[in-house]
């Protein structure tokens, strides 16, 4: 996955992550349980129970940098719905 580059990087370890690869596919992941793939529609309750098990959970967002904005967008929707917090994943800007 080719993530977007950006110069705000954290140190932090997210808790649960949403990944969307290139193809439009959807997983997630908890912890250090391996991501599964599920689908839009399953999302929000996967958060949920994430939620429930961790109250200060926040969510990693990885999209590769070919996916749409509004596949985006409808991820940091259903995050705000629920009071999720969210950060976006990055790599690192290159060295010129």
């Amino acid at each position: 996955m080719l993530l977007p580059q950006g110069k705000q990087q954290t140190s932090a370890k997210p808790l649960t992550r949403v990944i969307i690869d290139k193809d439009l596919n959807f997983y997630a992941g908890f912890g250090n349980e391996k991501e599964q793939p599920l689908q839009l529609a399953e999302l929000t309750t996967f958060l949920q129970a994430c939620a429930d098990k961790e109250p200060e959970m926040y969510v990693a967002l990885y999209a590769d940098e070919s996916v749409p904005y509004r596949e985006i967008v409808r991820i940091l929707n259903i995050a705000n719905e629920n009071h999720f917090k969210m950060v976006l994943a990055t790599r690192p800007p290159e060295e010129k």
